[in-house]
């Protein structure tokens, strides 16, 4: 058996306002990006089974609507208060003391330490992982515990623009 991660940055946040950063929900672009993220997922047969969250507002409202399409069961989702501008180490700790019962877990939190998190599991050089972005590493390994420094491989990395692009080539041909 191997084991997947999704990494997924928060969709866009409504910066309109004046709230703590912590509380600060979705704009309009983020609740369609997070439709078009998650009928990909869906219709691209990703088999979540667990997901852990930051307790951000932003990371909740994301969660909320991508299991609009992925119908994850509450039991297997987690709100972690750590996960709120968490380092890639700290993220890293979290990780790789999931439960092994799990194959494919989803990991939705923020930026610096996404991005910082698909590089050091992967070696693959990211500037930023965008908002509503899913970055999709691969490992051979059946432990959490056993994940390391660039021992995975990624297998999709897909952001809304992208979707978007893709959408209008194909009304366009």
């Amino acid at each position: 058996m191997s084991k997947s991660l999704h990494i997924i940055r928060h969709a866009k946040s409504d910066w309109s306002d004046e709230c703590a950063d912590i509380d600060r929900g979705l704009n309009k672009r983020g609740y369609k990006d997070t439709a078009l993220i998650g009928e990909y997922l869906t219709t691209n047969d990703y088999q979540i089974e667990q997901i852990l969250c930051s307790t951000a507002r932003r990371a909740r409202i994301t969660l909320e609507e991508l299991n609009r399409y992925l119908d994850i069961p509450t039991r297997n989702i987690q709100h972690i208060e750590a996960l709120y501008l968490a380092s890639s180490a700290h993220l890293t700790s979290i990780i790789e003391n999931t439960d092994n019962r799990y194959h494919q877990i989803a990991i939705i939190g923020h930026n610096p330490g996404l991005t910082e998190l698909c590089y050091y599991y992967t070696g693959d050089y990211l500037a930023n992982l965008p908002t509503c972005a899913v970055y999709s590493i691969h490992f051979d390994v059946d432990d959490w515990q056993a994940l390391g420094c660039e021992l995975g491989t990624t297998t999709k990395f897909i952001t809304p623009r992208k979707l978007k692009d893709h959408l209008l080539k194909l009304h366009l041909v």
